[in-house]
């Protein structure tokens, strides 16, 4: 907004210095931003909202959802304004839709563009919800919603299977990009696997020769602990779902 806002006016006001054009603008920008600043505050401080709504862990209450949808009308009338937002506040107005809205409206919400999933919230979501059938509902339907970079970033903070799952298929795509398959000694050191299945050994040993020839293809962005026998563990756990066993 402040470089478009500034390129306007210097064409429609050559007259005027351009460092002088420069700081109109941030000053518009910036009360702009102190306006909605103090709606929302106000809007706080009025329903008696306390730290603790920013976590998941507790239930509900009706000042919330007054507030949720202050919030949400605020908005919308930014965005048909084209005023720029503070910053967490997309953070916050995603908290409050999780804690209000029933799954299938608060996804409604997201698809449409009304709630904006942020790394911070997403986190915080990931984090304070146990596993139980219905949080992992809402979790899976959270992650699958999630840029590519930004649900990798969540799958490293979530213990859980599937995590484990969508890790191990992008390190075993990174791996495979350059791949290109050679003649292979027929016998392999059984002696290696914990477990006797010949598909899934063929593939580990595939990906353990990958990882020592390239250590910069093995090095998962903040995840030292992902390699071969991290993604063979994660498959014989992802079976053992499939199969309920």
């Amino acid at each position: 907004m402040v470089s478009e806002l500034r390129e306007h006016l210097l064409r429609h006001l050559q007259g005027v210095e351009k460092k002088k054009i420069e700081q109109m603008v941030l000053d518009y920008v910036s009360k702009l931003l102190d306006l909605i600043c103090h709606l929302v505050e106000t809007c706080w401080r009025r329903h008696d909202l306390q730290s603790s709504v920013l976590h998941f862990n507790r239930p509900r209450s009706a000042a919330e959802f007054e507030v949720f949808h202050i919030m949400t009308r605020i908005l919308e009338a930014t965005n048909s304004l084209f005023l720029p937002l503070p910053p967490g506040f997309h953070t916050l107005h995603t908290i409050l839709g999780v804690h209000c809205l029933p799954l299938h409206n608060l996804l409604d919400y997201i698809d449409n563009g009304v709630l904006l999933l942020t790394e911070t919230a997403v986190t915080r979501l990931i984090k304070d919800l146990d596993n139980s059938e219905k949080n992992e509902k809402l979790k899976f339907s959270i992650l699958v919603r999630l840029p590519p970079l930004i649900g990798q970033k969540i799958c490293r903070v979530w213990d859980h299977p599937m995590s484990s799952n969508i890790i191990s298929r992008t390190h075993v795509t990174q791996l495979l990009q350059n791949y290109k398959k050679q003649s292979r000694n027929s016998m392999m050191d059984k002696s290696s696997f914990s477990v006797e299945f010949l598909p899934l050994n063929y593939f580990i040993e595939i990906l353990t020769d990958l990882e020592s020839s390239s250590q910069a293809l093995c090095d998962f962005e903040g995840h030292d602990n992902v390699d071969a026998q991290f993604i063979q563990e994660a498959a014989l756990k992802h079976t053992t779902m499939l199969l309920d066993l």
